[in-house]
């Protein structure tokens, strides 16, 4: 089935995803804001990421409308001064007290379903597509339970259940979020993501096996040489197994990214009815990642701009909205004003939220 704009489905109309903004003019965004970040001491950070959220925005279009980002800077900044507090507090509590750890692990616990939350509704909410607004539903319990209680359960399980977990996840992410008040919803058998994980399994088996093959002769080696009470020799290591190893990882980790997301984004309905499309496939997903890796060393950073934007235009690219009306029928709900603390402390913090 071809991925182009004329494409119909029972009566649904498509409008593809397109990004349309180039590395160049991002990169006239990214040094200046590079360079006044430095020179105000960090303090430019938060009118830099509001400058590059909306310029991704402004450029990533659904069908002929554009999306739109309308976060303020001053609240990410009072968010990012309230993270940098609460790490300045851990850090000076630990060299006094040995036992501030004993505070510390129970508060970011207990803490660390509400940064999810709140990092996702802030988002949510300074999101909008032709002046309706997202917004983001989730509860403290279901953020637990998705970034917990799922967690903890696929270690027990040796993560044979690690797939399962990761459906919660993505379900807690999806049908959490609103358009205009109405649900998106996303559902799909278990089957299917143990699918996805068992061909990346296989891909690995082979050279797993041969990597395990090729430390044999060492171990040999090694039991000889106890054996005799004398120094063991050991062969000249082979490259080529962990060179296949590193391969087949990396391109299992693309693959199950790949499917995973086509699935969760491919099942989606928003109000019920509107349908939506998603075919990232694994090995451009790959090529493009590690040469951006490349580029990013030989230019010693100074293709990031163009890396974030490859890559963000060939992921637009493969999705797509199935719409069963000419969404008309969405008007923003109001909702109250989101401060960007969570949002912040998740991200000064590094907790990867999304799919």
């Amino acid at each position: 089935m071809a991925f182009d704009e004329a494409q119909t489905q029972a009566g649904l109309r498509r409008h593809p995803f397109e990004f349309r903004g180039t590395g160049s003019e991002y990169f006239g965004i990214w040094i200046v804001n590079l360079l006044l970040t430095i020179i105000t001491l960090g303090i430019y950070g938060a009118w830099a990421k509001v400058r590059t959220w909306r310029y991704f925005y402004a450029n990533t279009y659904v069908g002929e409308h554009a999306l739109d980002y309308h976060a303020s800077p001053v609240r990410i900044l009072i968010g990012r001064l309230i993270a940098i507090g609460i790490l300045i507090a851990y850090s000076v509590s630990v060299q006094f007290s040995r036992y501030a750890g004993f505070f510390w692990g129970p508060f970011f616990l207990v803490a660390f379903p509400w940064l999810i939350n709140s990092a996702l509704r802030f988002n949510a909410r300074n999101t909008s597509y032709r002046n309706v607004r997202l917004n983001f539903r989730g509860t403290y319990w279901s953020a637990i339970k998705a970034y917990i209680l799922w967690p903890i359960a696929a270690a027990l399980s040796l993560f044979t259940l690690y797939p399962l977990a990761r459906r919660a996840r993505d379900y807690f992410y999806v049908n959490n979020h609103t358009f205009g008040g109405r649900p998106f919803h996303t559902e799909f058998s278990g089957l299917r993501v143990y699918g996805v994980y068992l061909i990346a399994l296989a891909i690995m088996i082979l050279p797993l096996a041969y990597l395990a093959y090729s430390f044999m002769p060492a171990l040999q080696a090694m039991q000889q040489a106890a054996h005799a009470g004398a120094k063991p020799v050991l062969p000249q290591p082979n490259p080529l197994p962990v060179i296949l190893y590193v391969i087949a990882f990396i391109y299992a980790s693309t693959l199950v990214q790949a499917m995973v997301f086509n699935l969760s984004i491919g099942n989606m309905r928003l109000d019920g009815h509107h349908q939506f499309e998603s075919k990232i496939r694994a090995l451009p997903l790959l090529w493009i990642g590690l040469s951006n890796l490349l580029l990013l060393v030989v230019t010693l950073g100074l293709f990031y701009p163009w890396a974030l934007v490859r890559m963000r235009r060939y992921m637009t690219s493969r999705l797509a909205l199935l719409a069963a009306s000419d969404l008309d029928e969405f008007t923003s709900e109001v909702v109250a004003t989101q401060g960007a603390i969570g949002e912040e402390i998740a991200a000064f913090f590094d907790i990867n939220i999304g799919l």
